[in-house]
This record gives C-alpha cells, sequence and structure tokens, in this order.
C-alpha cells in the first residue's frame, strides 16, 4: 500500500482527482500530465512535479481511486455486519452503494479503465486487489449467514455486481439507478434464506 494514500497533500489529491475526471472521459490513451494540469486549472507541467513520469501518474491514481472504494466497501462491511441474516437490508444496502457510485460516474468509468489496464500490470491489479478481496469477502460472509457458504458464489456473485456497473454506464443516465436496483434485487433473490429448494 502506497504511503500517499494515507497522507496525500491537498495539492495531490486535486491533481488525481483531474486525473480521474481526464482517464474517465479521455480514456487510458488521453491521460497525459497536461491533459491533468488542463483539467485542474494548474499552470502546465505542475502535475509533472509531483508525478514525475505517466507510470508514477497511474500508480498514485490507482492508489487513489482503490481507497476511495475501499471506504465505500468498508462502510457497507460495517451496515451489513450489524443485521446478520437480514436478506432485503443486504439487498438495499448493496443497491444504496451502487447508486452512490452512480453518482460519481468519473470514478466508475476511472476505474473501468484501470481495471483493464491493471490486465497488463501487475502492479497495478494489486492495488485493486484488497478492497475487491474485502468486498469478496463480505459477499462470502453475506452467502454463509443465508446458509450458502461456497467461496466460488461470493466471487461469480462479485464479478456479475460489477458487470451490472459497466452495463449501467452504457444506458442513458435517466435508466441507470433503476437499472441497478432492479438487477441487484435479481441477483441476489436466490440467495436469501429464503431461496433452498424444497
Amino acid at each position: 500500500m502506497s504511503p500517499d494514500r494515507e497522507e496525500l497533500s491537498p495539492r495531490r489529491r486535486e491533481i488525481l482527482a483531474a486525473a480521474t475526471t481526464v482517464l474517465a472521459q479521455q480514456g487510458n490513451r488521453g491521460l497525459t500530465h497536461r491533459a491533468v494540469d488542463r483539467e485542474a486549472g494548474l499552470p502546465e507541467g505542475s502535475s509533472s512535479a509531483y508525478f514525475r513520469t505517466r507510470e508514477a501518474l497511474i500508480g498514485a491514481l490507482g492508489d487513489f481511486v482503490a481507497a476511495r472504494l475501499a471506504v465505500d466497501v468498508q462502510a457497507l462491511g460495517s451496515r451489513l455486519a450489524s443485521c446478520p441474516g437480514d436478506h432485503e437490508r443486504a439487498v438495499s444496502e448493496v443497491s444504496r452503494l451502487f447508486s452512490r457510485w452512480l453518482d460519481q460516474p468519473d470514478l466508475l468509468a476511472a476505474r473501468l479503465e484501470l481495471s483493464v489496464a491493471a490486465t497488463r500490470d501487475p502492479s497495478l491489479a494489486e492495488r485493486f486487489a484488497l478492497w475487491r478481496a474485502d468486498l469478496v469477502g463480505m459477499v462470502r460472509d453475506v452467502l454463509a449467514r443465508s446458509g450458502k457458504d461456497e467461496g466460488a458464489s461470493a466471487e461469480t456473485l462479485v464479478a456479475a455486481l460489477d458487470g451490472v456497473l459497466l452495463a449501467s454506464l452504457l444506458l442513458p443516465a435517466r435508466r441507470r439507478r433503476a437499472f441497478v436496483g432492479e438487477s441487484v434485487e435479481q441477483l441476489l433473490a436466490g440467495l436469501g434464506t429464503g431461496a433452498d429448494p424444497a
């Protein structure tokens, strides 16, 4: 875990927030120091003074995005821990988290761009491993409390939820929230305590 994740200066945070927007809107190829400076409204050369190479910028951005996701996932875990076995509450809490992420489309799109880049960059992949492992672990706990403790089910469900988020970004903004809510309900409905066959 990068030390910058815990101790970002206001200027570094400003630069990485701008980089998130650039990556989301222009893709991986559009992520340059110059584009980040323009997005942040800073003089040219500002971002390269903090992140000297493009690799350093992408690595720091991976930490920045992963840390923001980790905070949300940890908060979800705390809420789910307060309602063990309550399937309806679990559906509601996951839907609420996804709705919050829908309000931050640049964060979602940047995460997807970084996830694709991580398939070619092991060090970037590591930055996403922790929060994803936390999310899978929480889903596994929810399944176990519902009498379904297969680890593969948790991995599959998290992958399916990722797919829902990606699909939502391809829809008009006005349709995203309803789509996500309905999809989360459908994915989790068969995993509730009442879903076991007779």
